[in-house]
């Protein structure tokens, strides 16, 4: 009777990632990770690409715990932890520097691949030019977004999910810099200055702007974040085969000193990308399956 109850036990615990899944939806084992430099975990902890620690395609095995390397519990980590390693596969075409445009160029990469789960993380180059005056209009996003999701969205098989995450807050960024340290040396506002001239974020870090022109710079985040979600839910309805989403946790976390890189005060650090991490899994099509969390 015990043996009996046991296996039960045990049948409903393997299956209950499952209850996770809707009809016709496909398990996300074979993940794709299109976006920037937040996605390659870029200064993360070390200087460059910290893919290890990327939100949504990190890992963490012998050789990250060899090195003790942060563990940001990614939604790769997730997936093999409620699903299995049976079958996975995990491939990130997310590009430094990426703006929206790239979107097209990255999606390609989907077709044919069966790839079964793809989070989007883009638009914070966007945001982040060289000038203000460089921004794009709403025109200029909308139809780079739209191109870009259409061709993931075509080029995913009937069942794939996708999520689509929101531009984090740039503005909050620079807020919590001021009063930062990079690599406990340099403050973070005199490093923007030494490096205005280059730097990837100009348009909201440099030290010429008013508190006005952060302002307006924030207001088209927030443009840009209105028309990802719009064309968001246009894809949901269009893509009836496919399951997507949109979350704006990404823009809404309230992030802390500790999560913005000490490297450049600009990037998510290792703790940051473990917020994103949690918060967009959390806010997501798979939030009821949280084994390994």
């Amino acid at each position: 009777m015990r043996r009996a109850a046991f296996a039960l036990v045990s049948t409903l615990l393997v299956a209950a990632p499952a209850a996770a899944l809707e009809p016709g939806q496909s398990e996300p084992k074979k993940l794709l990770s299109l976006g920037d430099s937040i996605t390659r975990a870029f200064d993360a902890t070390l200087p460059a690409d910290n893919l290890s620690q990327s939100w949504s395609n990190g890992t963490h095995g012998f050789v990250e715990r060899l090195f003790r390397l942060p563990d940001v519990k990614s939604h790769n980590q997730r997936i093999s932890a409620n699903f299995g390693d049976s079958g996975r596969r995990n491939v990130v075409v997310a590009r430094n520097g990426a703006k929206a445009k790239a979107l097209k160029e990255q999606a390609a990469s989907a077709a044919g691949n069966g790839f079964t789960y793809a989070t989007v993380l883009i638009g914070g180059n966007d945001v982040c030019r060289d000038t203000i005056a460089e921004l794009p209009t709403d025109y200029e996003f909308t139809v780079d977004a739209a191109i870009g999701l259409v061709d993931l969205f075509r080029n995913l098989p009937d069942g794939a999910t996708v999520q689509v995450a929101a531009i984090p807050d740039v503005k909050r960024l620079y807020d919590i810099g001021i009063d930062k340290t990079a690599l406990g040396i340099i403050d973070c506002e005199q490093l923007w200055r030494l490096t205005a001239q280059g730097f990837p974020c100009g348009s909201m870090l440099s030290p010429d702007n008013s508190e006005a022109d952060r302002e307006y710079v924030r207001s088209r985040n927030v443009r840009y974040n209105q028309i990802l979600q719009f064309l968001t839910a246009i894809g949901a309805a269009r893509f009836t085969n496919l399951h997507i989403s949109w979350t704006d946790v990404t823009f809404t976390y309230p992030f802390t000193a500790d999560d913005v890189s000490n490297i450049d005060c600009y990037h998510p650090s290792s703790q940051g990308q473990r917020a994103i991490s949690r918060e967009t899994w959390n806010d997501g099509p798979f939030k009821d399956a949280q084994k390994g969390r």
